[in-house]
């Protein structure tokens, strides 16, 4: 699991706004995880953190993230039913307006990998360019967690994982195995539902 922890870190723009995509299955944490990442940058490297819900399919989803921007005191860009690829682009322009140095994009989410995720996936990417696509992986799922790894990194291109839910039962045996098949480092484990339960991944 180690050797690789200057991988770890993430990567930002050296000018103008770093972009962040969250990625993974409906779930697995990525709203919860998106907003504690903006707490993380915000308290750890002194960032200026905007959070995007560009998970339009679903309200809730939305709401929630409107809900950790309001108790944490960053920005949320959202727009009820917008099409997510204007969403995505409008937010990068919003964030620069707002002199916001790191735009967090929480993305849709599936039950399971279908085509028409991708090709949404794919396409913000395109737009927004990002520095990171985190995949944010339910560590409770065991060996399924590999598969998704597997398809979301084929897709995409993962920069990296988010474990979430490690404060439960779950053992280290899909963080492993993700590694291992992918090749990508895990940068952060989620130990909890409160906001300040993420932490770096130290191997």
């Amino acid at each position: 699991m180690g050797g690789e922890q200057e991988n770890a870190s993430l990567e930002f723009a050296p000018m103008g706004v770093t972009a962040i995509m969250m990625v993974g299955l409906q779930g697995a944490g990525k709203t919860t995880t998106s907003g504690k990442l903006a707490r993380y940058l915000r308290e750890q490297h002194g960032k200026k953190p905007m959070l995007v819900a560009a998970d339009v399919q679903r309200p809730a989803a939305v709401d929630q993230l409107q809900s950790l921007g309001r108790q944490l005191d960053v920005p949320v860009h959202a727009e009820h039913g917008a099409d997510p690829l204007k969403l995505c682009g409008d937010a990068l322009a919003s964030a620069r307006d707002r002199k916001r140095d790191v735009v967090i994009f929480d993305t849709a989410g599936r039950l399971a990998i279908d085509e028409a995720l991708m090709d949404e996936l794919q396409r913000i990417k395109d737009r927004t360019k990002p520095q990171e696509i985190l995949l944010v992986v339910d560590s409770m799922i065991g060996q399924d967690a590999v598969r998704t790894a597997k398809a979301f990194d084929e897709a995409l291109g993962i920069t990296g994982f988010v474990m979430t839910k490690l404060d439960g039962d779950a053992r280290g045996g899909a963080a492993l195995s993700i590694k291992e098949i992918t090749g990508k480092p895990i940068k952060f484990l989620g130990m909890g539902e409160k906001l300040d339960a993420l932490e770096e991944f130290r191997a």
